[in-house]
């Protein structure tokens, strides 16, 4: 399933997956000052140690292709925002924690009632949300099996704007903090990350509010254990506000622009909001608060990609050669475990769309395993209200600098490993999951967005199954086992399923138009070959609008779409009515 992340407009840029084998100080003059918010970060000049090539891979989200383009970001200024740049460099990773899956993850529930494990399905909600707000942009993949979704059961310092609220006001006039002062502040905390050097970290937290120091620190050596290619802190806006006293308090909000080793193709930013204070004329800056960038509507806290795993617990970080795993102390037994089984699916993955696929897909996937629904989906957004049953989801991560709007650079796959697809007696259905997801990651930094127009969730999903399917043969198997039970109740119409359909609360008609959408891609193949899909794919994740999926759709079929749909229907009668 694919969600929206937030927005941090950028230029794309073809970086380095280089994995530097010991830490490497950023120079001093890579910091540069004067950049704008629409600049964005200085490209050139990033130090890397000596190199070795990697890559990862992605999974499934709150798919359907939700549109967010336009969509409008708490506490930001895209244009005019004058802005120092930010710090450039390559972080090593330190030495991970070994560990593998944990037998208790892999504990399973009762049998189904049927053999089919996993119904994939959206939550209505979601939808509702989405295309209301269209906040966010994921993918995702939900159970009716064992281990389906459980129920669902911040760190805002004292005084400060509590997540999802509106963004202060700056007053008229009075003291202010000038944004190059806090560039420079964010500029020392950057070369510090690349540097290892934790005090110089910390220095600038302010002493009285001890409760910062702790999560401060955690981040500070969760960084340092994964290796980025590009690193740094980008202020965006500064709000001043009035104190009663000699103070000066802002609050800030700073994009965390970074590039992971072997996944991002491009560079992607976190929203943070800090809270910035002068004790008085000529004071030192101090930060006396750390949380995310507010999102000014419902359904979600925070409105840039915050809390990422690295600001919610300590990590166990383990890498293979397509693949980085970020687990929490809950997950981190099992964390070598599946990074083996999602190298695999990588690998798979990969090499399918090698073979005739266009370049520009994601090198490599970085894989979150969580094992308790709130942390399911309180990362990258803090979502809030009613939660779905997704066990998997795909966030696309929008490209920062100039030239990046519209564009992604990165995706995060987040898995719940309490869910029927790690518990199934089916050895096969984890790996389902992971190729899954890691398609939608695959294709996302071909992802155009275009304001008001989704990609359609038949092709977003129909090509995901596809590709975690591929080569399997589905006759005789459960994999079409809704999808027959729908068309037994003369439930299906012959036509392409909406996205409606694909978001619906019924279990079994969202699984059987989850699997028609599958059977509409392997009907691609069969007419054109795999390069058609390849190139449908591309085509309709350029342009999402009806016209162009329709031209896309003849010329990889050599039909019309109402041609093309009745052939598939046909074709969808012949498989299943027996």
């Amino acid at each position: 399933m694919t969600e929206p992340t937030h927005d941090t407009g950028g230029a794309a840029d073809d970086g380095s997956t280089g994995i530097p084998a010991e830490p490497a100080a950023i120079p001093e003059d890579t910091i540069t000052a004067g950049a704008t918010a629409e600049a964005g970060i200085a490209e050139a000049g990033i130090a890397e140690a000596g190199t070795a090539g990697a890559e990862t891979a992605g999974a499934e989200t709150a798919e359907a292709g939700i549109a967010e383009a336009g969509i409008a970001e708490a506490g930001t200024a895209e244009a005019g925002t004058a802005e120092a740049g930010t710090a450039d460099g390559a972080i090593p990773e330190g030495a991970p924690a070994d560990g593998a899956i944990s037998d208790d993850t892999t504990a399973q529930d009762p049998t189904p009632t049927r053999p089919r494990s996993a119904v994939r399905r959206l939550a209505a909600p979601l939808i509702a949300l989405a295309l209301a707000l269209a906040a966010l942009i994921v993918f995702g993949v939900t159970l009716s099996g064992p281990g389906n979704a459980r129920p669902r059961a911040a760190d805002g310092a004292p005084g400060g704007p509590r997540p999802g609220t509106a963004t202060p006001m700056a007053p008229a006039h009075g003291p202010t903090i000038a944004t190059a002062d806090i560039q420079t502040l964010a500029d020392r905390r950057a070369r510090a990350l690349i540097g290892r050097d934790e005090p110089a970290f910390t220095v600038d937290l302010d002493p009285d509010v001890p409760e910062l120091l702790p999560g401060q620190l955690r981040l500070f050596r969760n960084l340092g254990r994964i290796t980025f290619d590009q690193l740094g802190y980008r202020v965006e806006t500064v709000q001043t506000m009035p104190t009663a006293d000699d103070r000066t308090v802002a609050y800030v909000d700073v994009s965390f622009d970074h590039r992971v080793s072997g996944a991002d193709t491009a560079t992607v930013g976190e929203g943070y909001r800090w809270t910035v204070v002068r004790a008085g004329p000529g004071a030192p800056l101090r930060i006396t608060a750390v949380d995310g960038t507010p999102y000014d509507g419902a359904g979600y806290a925070y409105a840039r990609d915050y809390p990422a795993p690295w600001d919610h617990a300590d990590l166990t970080v383990v890498r293979r050669d397509h693949v980085v795993v970020l687990a929490d102390p809950a997950t981190a037994p099992g964390a070598d475990r599946l990074a083996d089984d999602a190298e695999q699916a990588a690998r798979a993955d990969l090499d399918t769309w090698a073979d005739g696929g266009p370049p520009g897909t994601a090198p490599g996937f970085v894989i979150v395993p969580v094992a308790d629904r709130d942390t399911f989906y309180r990362l990258y957004g803090g979502r809030t209200g009613d939660h779905g049953e997704e066990s998997g989801l795909t966030y696309a991560l929008r490209t920062v600098g100039a030239g990046g709007k519209g564009r992604f650079g990165g995706s995060r796959i987040v898995l719940d490993t309490t869910s029927g697809w790690f518990t199934s007696p089916n050895p096969r259905r984890l790996g389902e999951l992971l190729r899954h997801e890691m398609a939608h990651a695959l294709v996302t930094p071909l992802r155009n967005e275009v304001p008001n127009q989704d990609q359609p969730v038949w092709v977003v999903e129909g090509f995901a199954d596809w590709l975690a399917l591929r080569g399997r043969t589905l006759l005789g198997t459960d994999e079409l086992y809704e999808a027959r039970t729908y068309l037994a109740a003369n439930r299906f119409t012959g036509k392409l399923p909406t996205d409606n359909e694909l978001y619906q609360a019924d279990t079994v008609g969202n699984a059987a138009a989850y699997e028609l959408a599958h059977l509409a891609i392997r009907r691609i193949e069969e007419l054109g070959g795999t390069a058609a899909v390849y190139d449908f794919v591309t085509a309709v994740y350029a342009d999402p609008a009806p016209a162009a999926v329709d031209t896309a759709l003849g010329r990889a079929t050599g039909l019309p779409r109402a041609r093309f749909e009745a052939d598939w229907a046909t074709r969808v009668h012949a498989l299943l009515d027996a």
